[in-house]
């Protein structure tokens, strides 16, 4: 008889919902505010996996409610929000999820009556209290004044002093993800800055065919001192035997961790990255995790490739996502060229 695991899940404190639906918001504002949600958790650590009182924000194609938008509905507390711009949702963040408040004034719907609210789930786990950090991050999440806990002594000069103070460094989560161009090429910048900074460098290529000869290979053989390793068959629409271009694929993360941790690189460029990711063919959750675990503090990991999943740019400290505007292939029938492209 064949018997299964029970599925489980890493445990979080709130799953946050917003409706971008489009009926009562812009998706774009709804996608905006989740981003900045996910600014202000990252700030105070409540994105790490490991964390059990991390918060889990989902876009939501439609919440049922079709006015005053935008809607944030907050479990398993049940509370829901309406007109939620940018500066109450800093509001929500501090007073909600870090001191436990709801912010009333913003409430149009409880599941329970005030005071009756399902127990936070930590509280009912036992989990270890939340620890929150000294100082924000504000180069990434700059909390406004007037929503500063008035038991915070510190203003924001202050903080931004500590923060200069404790001249805190750290390697960089880094993703180049979107449907434009220019994400390895943007990576390949920060490649050469580093070289310049005589910092150790490696780049690994994920679907890249292992015998193509880019002009960024030949310029990084002829500048020298950067491990480049090339491990695909070519593009998954292209690939003769897609299996085999999995098994690449997978082979070439195996790569990645030996690097990672004994390649005593500082900065590592994992270009394409997101593909296997987004096709399923690495569980994103297990790879995270395993990042989180055994990354050395001070590497710095660049990640490109379209479809970053969410999960990962939670995760991130840094995400740019390339927006296609114009390109010479599509207006004007221009094929890719020698030194531009490749």
């Amino acid at each position: 008889m064949i018997t299964t695991a029970q599925p489980s899940m890493r445990p979080y404190g709130r799953q946050v919902l917003l409706c971008n639906h489009g009926d009562c918001v812009d998706p774009a504002v709804a996608e905006g505010l989740q981003r900045r949600l996910m600014e202000l958790c990252r700030a105070y650590g409540l994105t790490k996996l490991q964390n059990p009182h991390r918060i889990k924000c989902t876009l939501a194609d439609c919440l049922g409610v079709c006015q005053k938008g935008p809607i944030l509905a907050v479990y398993p507390d049940g509370i829901w929000y309406h007109s939620v711009t940018e500066a109450v949702l800093e509001q929500i963040f501090q007073r909600h999820f870090l001191q436990g408040q709801p912010l009333e004034s913003h409430i149009f719907h409880r599941l329970y009556p005030a005071g009756s609210e399902p127990v936070y789930p930590p509280t009912v786990r036992h989990d270890p209290a939340r620890v929150l950090p000294d100082s924000i991050n504000i180069a990434s999440a700059v909390v406004p004044e007037e929503v500063i806990p008035d038991s915070d002594v510190q203003t924001a000069d202050a903080i931004r002093a500590a923060v200069r103070r404790a001249k805190k460094k750290k390697g960089l989560i880094i993703v180049n993800t979107g449907e434009g161009k220019g994400k390895t090429t943007a990576a390949l910048g920060v490649m050469t800055r580093a070289w310049g900074r005589k910092m150790r460098i490696g780049v690994l290529q994920f679907l890249k065919n292992e015998h193509a000869r880019f002009g960024e290979i030949k310029a990084a053989a002829r500048m020298g001192d950067i491990d480049w390793i090339s491990t695909g068959d070519g593009w998954t629409w292209t690939s003769d035997n897609l299996d085999e271009t999995v098994a690449k694929a997978r082979h070439a993360w195996s790569i990645a961790q030996e690097r990672i941790v004994h390649g005593g690189y500082d900065l590592l460029l994992l270009d394409e990255f997101t593909y296997p990711l987004h096709y399923g063919w690495l569980d994103i959750n297990e790879v995270l995790a395993w990042l989180e675990a055994n990354k050395p503090p001070m590497l710095h990991l660049i990640i490109t490739g379209r479809y970053a999943p969410q999960n990962l740019i939670d995760f991130a400290d840094l995400v740019t996502e390339m927006r296609a505007i114009k390109h010479p292939f599509a207006e004007q029938g221009i094929r890719a060229q020698a030194g531009i492209e490749y």
